[in-house]
């Protein structure tokens, strides 16, 4: 599974994704909670029945974007504003299972209740989150290399969306950026699974 921090990368990415942004901070802070939300299983044994994460499955992402869906709905948010929060909602929910299947550690039940089906990549290109504990050093090593890959997509992200016309010199950081992250992604490829 990725880190809490890297979790909370494409909330914020998604959040920036529009150019004029009229909602508020406290939205930022909820699509952060519902793109950490199926690590709720870490609270409770009972969400982890014979070792199956039951919260890493499609149907359970689900439930905060409905239910966010829903309040919306009978907001003061109108389109073309709601049609785009609902679309940030729900792909920061999703975000969680693509980092954590890009991990390949531990196989998903994506399927679930519908069927008990594990899905896992054959390959990561995220390492896993490490146990915390501050003298882990492979806690430390797997963050850096989580950052290493998700920190430069995000910037260069940012730096994409910044305006319509893309010059040399933002090629240039792009291109840089994407290799870092294509680095960081070697090196996780390369640790043992």
């Amino acid at each position: 599974m990725s880190s809490f921090i890297g979790h909370t990368i494409p909330a914020i990415g998604l959040y920036f994704s529009r150019r004029r942004q009229t909602y508020s901070f406290v939205w930022l802070i909820w699509l952060i909670l519902v793109a950490w939300f199926p690590d709720i299983d870490y609270l409770s044994s009972a969400l982890r029945p014979d070792g199956m994460r039951i919260t890493h499955s499609i149907l359970f992402c689900s439930i905060l974007p409905c239910l966010t869906i829903i309040f919306l709905k009978f907001s003061r948010f109108r389109e073309p504003e709601f049609k785009f929060m609902k679309i940030q909602v729900i792909l920061t929910a999703f975000s969680h299972l693509v980092l954590d299947l890009l991990v390949a550690v531990g196989a998903l039940p994506l399927l679930y209740p519908f069927s008990l089906q594990r899905f896992k990549l054959p390959l990561g290109l995220l390492p896993s989150a490490g146990k915390i504990n501050l003298s882990n050093y492979y806690f430390y090593r797997n963050l850096l290399i989580e950052m290493g890959v998700l920190l430069p997509l995000l910037l260069s992200y940012f730096i994409f969306i910044q305006q319509l016309e893309i010059n040399i010199n933002k090629k240039i950081a792009i291109t840089l950026l994407l290799t870092i992250s294509g680095s960081f992604m070697l090196w996780a490829f390369s640790l043992p699974r």
